[in-house]
């Protein structure tokens, strides 16, 4: 897993995984649809009892990834994933195979919903190509604490990739106040040419 996720501002190298947690064990619901015409959509609201099945986490530091199964933080749905950091950074990061529904691929937007518990941070989201590993866009916005908050990219023209890439979530933390960030429904949208 070395070169697998590269800081560019919040964390340069990771070295090895260090922690998932994990509870409980079951189905995947990773789903595909057409949200309007000319818009193929794919959501993962971390539901099921297994989502570490779908989603990879680590972190450095004291950082750890993790999920909570059939709880009471989720945006939606019963599950959300968590990041919670007091020195270091932890990410989890979605496989997203573009071959097959998303076909037209020149006008994409990603998203993630965050929900900071604290006054706020500034949290990550990053696509990634797993060729060579490098980053094919980022935004790294303050997100207020207090309820859930989206964290988009939009305008991706992503025709030139084909196979899989990854859509990560991402927190860095270095003042040792341990801050939990809750996420849940990472979404990838294409539009197709009329």
């Amino acid at each position: 897993m070395n070169g697998l996720i590269r800081r560019s501002r919040l964390a340069r190298v990771l070295v090895s995984l260090l922690s998932i947690t994990v509870i409980s064990v079951g189905a995947v619901t990773t789903t595909a649809t057409e949200a309007q015409a000319g818009i193929v959509e794919r959501v993962d609201s971390l539901e099921g009892s297994t989502p570490w099945t779908r989603w990879e986490g680590g972190g450095d530091g004291d950082g750890i990834a993790g999920y909570d199964i059939n709880g009471t933080g989720a945006r939606s749905g019963v599950n959300n994933g968590w990041l919670h950091v007091g020195n270091g950074w932890a990410a989890n990061r979605l496989r997203i195979t573009l071959d097959g529904g998303l076909v037209n691929r020149y006008n994409c937007n990603v998203g993630v919903w965050f929900n900071v518990l604290n006054s706020g941070a500034a949290v990550g989201l990053q696509v990634w190509n797993p060729n060579g590993w490098h980053i094919i866009a980022e935004t790294y916005p303050w997100v207020a604490g207090g309820g859930y908050r989206q964290v988009s990219i939009s305008g991706l023209n992503l025709q030139s990739y084909s196979g899989d890439i990854y859509l990560q979530v991402i927190y860095g933390n270095s003042n040792g106040i341990k801050t939990w960030v809750r996420f849940d429904d990472m979404a990838i949208q294409c539009r197709t040419p009329n």
